[in-house]
C-alpha cells in the first residue's frame, strides 16, 4: 500500500512540475508575442517623418502659375474619393492660392470576404499655392472607433486614440496594421499629388484656314 501511495505521490509531482512547465513556457510566448507588438509599433514611427505622423513639403514647379496650380490642387482633392476617402471642405481661396480641410477613410480588421470595418483614421489636409511652388501638410490622425447599433451597423462610438499612440492593449498588432496604414496611404497620397500638381493646361490647337489658289 506504501509503494502504491509512493507511485500515485511521485505521478502527482511530475505531473505538478510539467503543469508548472507549461504555465511557464505560455507566459514567456505571450510576454514575447506583446513584446513583438511593440517593437513592430514602434518601428513604423522611428522615422522623422512618422514620428508625429505629419506629410508636410514646399514643391518647386516650374513655368506654372497660382492660377494653375490651385486648379490642379482642387482637381487632386476631387479625386481622393476614388482612394476610398472623404473630404469636407473648410476653406477654399483661390485668391491666396489656400485650400483646408477634413479627410477620413476606413482602416478594417481582417480582409477579403472576412473583411469588417474597425474604425476610420480622419486627418487634417491643407495645400497653399503660389507661382512655381505650393506647400502641402497632411497631419492630426486620430483613429475614431466604432461599434455595432442594435440593427449590426457599424457607427461611431465617440471615442477616440490619437494615431502617434504605440501602445494598444488587447489589439496591438492590429493598431500596428492601422498605424502601417496611414504611412502607406499618405505615401501614395504625396505621389499621386506631385503628379497631379506638375500637370499643365492642354493647349489647344487653333487650325487658321488658308487660302489655297488652284
Amino acid at each position: 500500500m506504501n509503494k502504491k501511495l509512493s507511485e500515485q505521490l511521485l505521478y502527482i509531482n511530475i505531473r505538478v512540475k510539467e503543469l508548472f512547465y507549461m504555465k511557464y513556457i505560455f507566459i514567456s510566448v505571450a510576454i514575447t508575442l506583446v513584446s513583438e507588438g511593440i517593437i513592430r509599433a514602434q518601428s513604423i514611427l522611428s522615422s522623422d517623418e512618422t514620428e508625429t505622423m505629419e506629410f508636410e513639403n514646399i514643391v518647386a514647379v516650374d513655368s506654372l502659375s497660382k492660377y494653375q496650380l490651385f486648379k490642379n490642387a482642387m482637381s487632386w482633392i476631387a479625386g481622393l474619393r476614388q482612394n476610398d476617402e472623404k473630404f469636407e471642405l473648410k476653406l477654399k481661396d483661390s485668391i491666396d492660392g489656400k485650400v483646408y480641410g477634413l479627410c477620413s477613410f476606413f482602416v478594417y480588421a481582417q480582409a477579403g470576404i472576412l473583411k469588417k470595418i474597425s474604425g476610420a483614421i480622419s486627418y487634417n489636409l491643407s495645400i497653399e499655392v503660389k507661382d512655381n511652388k505650393y506647400r502641402y501638410h497632411f497631419n492630426n490622425f486620430l483613429f475614431h472607433y466604432y461599434r455595432q447599433d442594435r440593427y449590426y451597423n457599424m457607427i461611431e462610438s465617440g471615442k477616440t486614440k490619437p494615431a502617434t499612440e504605440l501602445n494598444a492593449t488587447g489589439w496591438q498588432k492590429l493598431w500596428t496594421q492601422h498605424q502601417a496604414t496611414i504611412v502607406q496611404k499618405m505615401k501614395n497620397n504625396c505621389k499621386l499629388l506631385h503628379a497631379k500638381m506638375k500637370e499643365s493646361p492642354k493647349s489647344s490647337a487653333k487650325i487658321v484656314a488658308k487660302k489655297i489658289e488652284w
